[in-house]
This record gives structure tokens, C-alpha cells and sequence, in this order.
């Protein structure tokens, strides 16, 4: 089995970072991933019409390439049906599954918004629902991974927040809890996908961690300046070579 190939960014809140996103697009050329990944926060405020400059430019520049997506917070949740219809060319993952084909490799992708630790003070005066849904996720998520594994060579978690604190150094410590979750690393611990790639940190000077073997990839493009380009091998073959290795 091959590599699949990755392009994978986060945090392009529409046309505040569109030119950055723009020229790391260019800088690709020549290269063509097998999946392009928006990992969140891809508008800003809910302009949903925002959006189509983004995938505009992933169209001309990488055509035919599937783009899985999953929503941030400025995707707002009342806003997620027309996402949806307006850009049905995307696959969508809102605590979801998808298991895309690529040269007979089968790539498994969960998809979730993520959690939170403490819910923000707009969130606690205007969704304070969340609070159960965030405590609730990490488990769905769990489960969700346990079930693509059982069909995917690679599996992929793709959140908007942060799954581990260690891709969010570089913020300020105070709001850690609010950029993400521990009990989220405790899933990939327990569970090991194979990537884990998140946004939502524009701050972060750490952008990528191993966790007990798991890669994770920080793609908030405040805090990459570019688009991430990620190579992923089915832990099937990587094992085989491993022991061929060991036997020689």
C-alpha cells in the first residue's frame, strides 16, 4: 500500500485570512493531495456566501479532489443545514462518519466540531446546552473511531477544537479551557486513531505532538501561516515493514 496525501487547514475566517490561504495555495503547484481537509472556522460571524471563495480556489487548483469538512464555531449550528445545501459538493461531518477510497486504500474520517472544557460566556448565556453535549462528545467520538477501524486502513479525527493542550501552547494558559478538551486525548489515548488534525488555535507555537504514537496536527492557518500538507500510511503496512525490518 502507498501514502495518501493530505492538505489540511483551519481558521480561514473568510476573507480575514483568504489572501494567506490563497498564496499558500499557489505555492502547491505541481502537488495534488488525494483529500483536502477544512478543519473549522472556515468563515467568519456565519457568512456562509464567505465560503465559496475558499472552495473556489481548491476547485481550480486541485480538481476532483474531495474536501471533508467540519464545523467551527463561526459556522454556527443554526446555520449547519444551509452549509450543507449551499455546499453539497463538501462532505460534511458533524459527529460523523465517512470512509473515502483512495488507490484501494480506504480512509476512514471522524468528523466532530470537537469540545470544550468551560463553555465561553456567549456560549453559557446562549447555548448553555452545550455543557451536555460536550461532556457527552468525547464518548461519541470514541465510539465512532472504534467503528471505522473496523473498515479503514487509515483512520483520521478531525475536530475544530482542540483535542490535546499540547497543540495550543502559545496561548495564553488562562484559556486553554476554552480552547479545547483533555478528556478528548483521553479518547485518543485509549483508542489511537492515526492523525488527529484540529484548529481553532491561532495562537499556538506547538503545532504538532505525537500521543502515544497518534500524530496530531494543529492546521489553524494564523498559526501555520499556510496550508499543512500531511502523509498518512495504513498502520497495516507500517507494521509489516516494522517487522520485516526487525528480522533482517
Amino acid at each position: 500500500m502507498g501514502v495518501v496525501r493530505i492538505c489540511a487547514v483551519g481558521d480561514v475566517h473568510g476573507k480575514r485570512y483568504f489572501s494567506v490561504f490563497q498564496a499558500s495555495l499557489r505555492t502547491l503547484v505541481g502537488f495534488k493531495p488525494d483529500v483536502f481537509v477544512f478543519a473549522g472556522d472556515m468563515v467568519d460571524e456565519g457568512r456562509v456566501e464567505d465560503l465559496e471563495y475558499v472552495v473556489s480556489e481548491v476547485r481550480s487548483k486541485c480538481p476532483g479532489v474531495p474536501i471533508v469538512a467540519v464545523f467551527g464555531n463561526e459556522e454556527y449550528h443554526e446555520l449547519e443545514g444551509t452549509f450543507i445545501k449551499q455546499y453539497p459538493e463538501i462532505i460534511w461531518l458533524n459527529d460523523s462518519i465517512s470512509l473515502i477510497v483512495v488507490r484501494n486504500i480506504k480512509v476512514g474520517f471522524v468528523g466532530t466540531r470537537g469540545a470544550l472544557e468551560k463553555l465561553t460566556f456567549w456560549q453559557r448565556r446562549h447555548k448553555p446546552e452545550l455543557e451536555v453535549v460536550y461532556r457527552k462528545r468525547p464518548h461519541i467520538i470514541k465510539n465512532l473511531i472504534n467503528e471505522v477501524r473496523r473498515h479503514a486502513d487509515i483512520v483520521i479525527l478531525v475536530t475544530h477544537y482542540a483535542p490535546t493542550m499540547i497543540t495550543v501552547r502559545g496561548e495564553p494558559e488562562k484559556i486553554y479551557p476554552y480552547m479545547g478538551s483533555r478528556e478528548m486525548e483521553k479518547v485518543i489515548r485509549e483508542v489511537k486513531p492515526d492523525i488527529v488534525i484540529h484548529a481553532h488555535a491561532h495562537n499556538a507555537r506547538v503545532t504538532e505532538a505525537v500521543i502515544d504514537s497518534v500524530k496530531i496536527y494543529n492546521v489553524s492557518l494564523p498559526a501555520r501561516k499556510g496550508i499543512t500538507v500531511i502523509e498518512a500510511s495504513p498502520r497495516k503496512s507500517l507494521l509489516s515493514f516494522l517487522s520485516q525490518v526487525s528480522k533482517s
